[in-house]
């Protein structure tokens, strides 16, 4: 009796008497047929519960690979993780992956089980042509009667290989690399596997165009940053040969027709000096090698008084508040703190309210560190709050306005946590906004443990 599912035979049942017993009968018949009719149910059944469970495991198999490929910090990682999917995917204990060099020539990134010598024979090698676009997997499934492969069958030998499939790797239409599997027997590859050893190639080169991607990201802003660097670096000359020029013609000089614009040129020049240093220093944070620091006594009060009282001429309006409270001595870079101080009182006049007037806090009761609160009654908005202190921020902009790059907060943070400290601000609509030092007292004690 047939076994039918769908007009297709995919079986027979066979039932045979001895001789000298009778015949089939027609009531035999029906039965044979109501058991091949439950035996087909069966069998379909069967099949269709594998082909589910196989299903189900591929969908697994990506899923895993898929996290794995997010997860990968590295191409190693990544390629690890798709030689383990390749070879459960297609029950097999070999396989590798290559990669094009600058000559377009295939070379081996990562293997499983194949010997140096096996390696090296074939390095180099490609099934597809160099400029091939969209290319498709290629199956060997007997090495040995490829004439073709003639030359290679000492090592497929050696190696005890019988089929070899390669699976592009392919961005944009370009041929990077290829997934390669090897079978120790002649076989054919039934569509799904090919189906997902390509889906797993593919997988592995999104994930090759995407570190490549960052990498060349990585080397661009590396080279943009050194080249601001420099940038800064050179502009110091000229600016200092005009700052010194414009001095000298100010002790020169006491007409005012010339003093006026001299000094307009002096405070430009000094503008621009600082916006230099900025740049120098953002590139410092950015290239790794984190701010200079030149550490050694120095007195908070001391700092901020000097600032206070530069400030407090350029704005007379401005009424300048200093309290100290303890020891306000420490170890520290003194120039570098002077530099965060005049940003943070700087910032407080430029986005405070005269009348208002801006006050500054030192806290040296501590043993281990001083504090430092800066306060205005200015207001920060809530979105901008939590960027402030980012280089070149929407926040940092808007605050900046003309008067600079936008960096000086983010600098003065950077400064503080080369010193082991950090910054922080509050700001609302009825307190004011307030930044806050934390300062270990002794830098280069704190360094050391």
């Amino acid at each position: 009796m047939p076994l039918r599912t769908e007009g297709r035979a995919i079986g027979a049942l066979v039932a045979i008497r001895s001789a000298g017993r009778p015949s089939f009968g027609e009531a035999d018949r029906d039965l044979m047929q109501e058991l091949a009719d439950r035996a087909t149910m069966a069998i379909e059944r069967s099949r269709l519960h594998q082909s589910e469970s196989d299903a189900r495991g591929r969908a697994e198999l990506l899923y895993r690979l898929a996290a794995g490929v997010i997860g990968a910090d590295r191409l190693e990682q990544l390629f690890e993780t798709a030689l383990d999917g390749l070879q459960s995917a297609l029950g097999a204990e070999r396989s590798s992956i290559l990669s094009t060099d600058p000559d377009g020539a295939m070379r081996f990134r990562a293997w499983r089980n194949l010997s140096e010598d096996y390696r090296a024979a074939v390095e180099g090698l490609s099934p597809w042509l160099p400029d091939v676009p969209d290319p498709g997997p290629v199956v060997l499934e007997d090495v040995g009667s490829d004439p073709k492969l003639a030359a290679l069958m000492p090592d497929f030998g050696a190696e005890s290989i019988g089929t070899v499939a390669f699976f592009p790797l392919v961005t944009e239409r370009h041929l990077i690399g290829t997934c390669v599997v090897y079978f120790r027997e002649p076989r054919e590859l039934a569509d799904h596997e090919l189906a997902m050893a390509q889906a797993i190639a593919d997988h592995v080169a999104a994930a090759v165009g995407r570190f490549a991607a960052i990498a060349e990201l990585r080397e661009t802003v590396h080279f943009n940053e050194m080249f601001t660097g420099m940038l800064g670096h050179d502009l110091r000359n000229p600016l200092g040969s005009i700052m010194t020029a414009a001095q000298l013609a100010v002790l020169r000089s006491s007409e005012e027709r010339l003093t006026v614009p001299l000094t307009r040129i002096l405070r430009a020049g000094a503008r621009m000096a600082r916006m230099i240093d900025q740049l120098l220093d953002f590139t410092r944070v950015r290239v790794g090698a984190g701010i200079p620091l030149d550490a050694g006594p120095a007195n908070v009060a001391s700092i901020l008084r000097e600032v206070i009282d530069e400030l407090d001429d350029a704005h007379p309006e401005w009424t300048f508040r200093l309290e100290r409270n303890g020891d306000t001595r420490g170890t520290w870079d003194r120039d570098r703190l002077s530099q965060v101080f005049s940003n943070l009182v700087a910032n407080a006049v430029q986005h405070g309210i005269p009348e208002h007037g801006a006050s500054v806090r030192i806290n040296g009761t501590a043993p281990d560190q001083v504090t430092v609160e800066v306060h205005n009654q200015g207001t920060i908005p809530p979105a901008q709050l939590p960027h402030v202190f980012e280089a070149m921020s929407g926040g940092e902009r808007a605050r900046a306005s003309s008067a600079g790059l936008g960096l000086g907060l983010f600098i003065s943070r950077q400064i503080l946590l080369s010193h082991r400290g950090d910054i922080t601000v509050e700001s609302t609509d009825s307190a004011g906004t307030t930044f806050t030092v934390c300062l270990p007292r002794h830098y280069g004690r704190e360094r050391e443990s």
